[in-house]
């Protein structure tokens, strides 16, 4: 199943769409919720949907069992599920949903679907945040303001994912300029102790400073990459420092 184009759908064909992304994936996706927490205030200001497979399976192994063609189709069906699961449980705070292969030509509709699905749950579309991990594939800051337009237009807001995971570029960021950029834990990972790694952050803290970027650290595992990232001025963490992810309810 292919649906890649940007025109906005009627809501009749809206619909269609919407049965075939949750056929696609049955009962065979639940997810596990961590937590986001703000280390001024000592809260949660946010969860992020963690795709698992029923049996607890992590996000690669779901993935996995899709076919290519079908990726942005499984993309949306986890996120409709994803706003589902958060409705259920009642969760208050923002709602993190991964997005994964978002482009010129699929943004509409990613925003249609999410913000058609978020009120149906009764989720306002202002506390949805999109986490985009693809930025640093396109091509062109037209491409990027095509996008952060659309979402914008919708209410959504928007996240860099993983970002430090591989080489880091600031370019994407600087073009985009989402509300929020996750350093990943691979740029995290034992900074108390990496010069190098100190110097990357602090430079992508000076850039988000600039911009009005918040940053969120992942992956914190002890006190102290926390304590440094802390002190470096980052608020907002997620890691197993904090808390492990917990499962929806409806399947514990």
């Amino acid at each position: 199943m292919a649906i890649d184009h940007a025109d906005r759908l009627e809501e009749g064909e809206l619909h269609r769409h919407i049965r075939q992304y949750q056929e696609l994936v049955g009962a065979e996706v639940q997810f596990a919720f961590q937590t986001i927490m703000d280390a001024v205030d000592l809260d949660v200001v946010a969860f992020e949907a963690l795709v698992r497979g029923i049996h607890g399976e992590p996000a690669a192994t779901v993935i996995a069992r899709v076919r290519h063609e079908q990726r942005f189709a499984l993309d949306q069906a986890c996120r409709i599920r994803a706003l589902e699961a958060a409705s259920r449980n009642e969760l208050d705070s923002d709602i993190h949903l991964n997005c994964s292969d978002i482009k010129p030509e699929n943004v509409h509709l990613v925003a249609q679907v999410t913000r058609h699905m978020a009120r149906r749950y009764g989720i306002e579309p202002d506390r949805i945040v999109l986490e985009l991990s693809n930025l640093d594939a396109l091509s062109s800051g037209s491409q990027l303001a095509d996008i952060r337009d659309a979402l914008a237009a919708a209410g959504l807001r928007t996240l860099a994912d993983n970002f430090g995971r591989g080489r880091v570029d600031l370019r994407p960021i600087a073009g985009f300029r989402p509300e929020q950029l996750k350093l990943d834990r691979q740029l995290v990972r034992q900074i108390h102790q990496a010069q190098e790694q100190q110097a990357l952050v602090r430079a992508i803290l000076s850039l988000a400073g600039d911009l009005k970027i918040k940053v969120v650290a992942a992956g914190i595992e002890l006190i102290e990459e926390f304590q440094w990232l802390q002190d470096a001025g980052i608020e907002r963490f997620q890691g197993y420092f904090f808390t492990q992810p917990g499962l929806d309810d409806e399947n514990r």
